[in-house]
């Protein structure tokens, strides 16, 4: 699966950050799953999630950084809420998916 994360110029994506999930660590994972609170989720709404991730802002710069090669502390400030949302959900999905693999092979 591949993450994608965009950086906008006022309504222009001036560059686009991409990662493989397969070079995630299992800690960024572990800290991603820790800061939202999927579980909570009533239907995995988006709005929802969005606003998890407004409130957990502190943490996830040094996520977004940790999944972005290169990505800077001021280039999070120019990226779109609901692109935040897309990647986060597909980390989310990749941890399920993964760590479900994982319990089910022993």
């Amino acid at each position: 699966m591949e993450l994608k994360l965009n950086i906008y110029e006022g309504r222009k994506v001036a560059k686009t950050y991409t990662a493989e999930s397969l070079d995630l660590s299992f800690g960024v994972i572990e800290d991603v799953l820790d800061a939202l609170d999927f579980e909570s989720m009533r239907s995995g709404d988006k709005a929802e999630l969005g606003g998890m991730i407004v409130k957990c802002k502190d943490q996830i710069k040094p996520f977004l950084m940790d999944i972005f090669d290169g990505l800077t502390a001021e280039e999070v400030r120019h990226t779109r809420t609901r692109n935040l949302v897309e990647v986060f959900r597909g980390l989310y999905e990749y941890a399920v998916r993964e760590l479900g693999a994982v319990g089910s092979k022993n």
